[in-house]
């Protein structure tokens, strides 16, 4: 398999755009604790979209959006706010994370 790399400030151009946006939109002042609790409620309704298209049991009587990749966003947008809000450069945190991942080894667990 080629080895990928990742292009330098990919990461922290998207923090970057996060951060304005967040200004932008008047959400500076937010917490810390304002922004995880809006990340735990972004994550639900990601668990939410998967579950509809998994075809798993859902309240008939609610609208369920079943946008996943919409979801996602959602939930990274807030992963942002939360590293912006903690002053964390998620880039570099990124890169120096896959660096110790990239030293372990792993095994498939035998199928039983």
């Amino acid at each position: 398999m080629e080895k990928q790399t990742l292009e330098e400030g990919s990461i922290k151009n998207l923090q970057e755009h996060v951060a304005y946006k967040i200004k932008e939109r008047g959400f500076g002042d937010e917490s810390l604790h304002e922004r995880l609790l809006l990340l735990t409620e972004e994550v639900g309704e990601l668990m939410r979209a998967c579950r509809k298209a998994s075809g798993m049991n859902v309240d008939q009587n609610k609208e369920i959006v079943n946008n996943i990749g919409e979801e996602i966003v959602d939930v990274i947008n807030m992963l942002f706010a939360v590293a912006i809000k903690a002053g964390i450069d998620v880039e570099k945190e990124f890169r120096l994370k896959e660096e110790i991942i990239d030293k372990r080894t792993y095994a498939r667990a035998k199928e039983k």
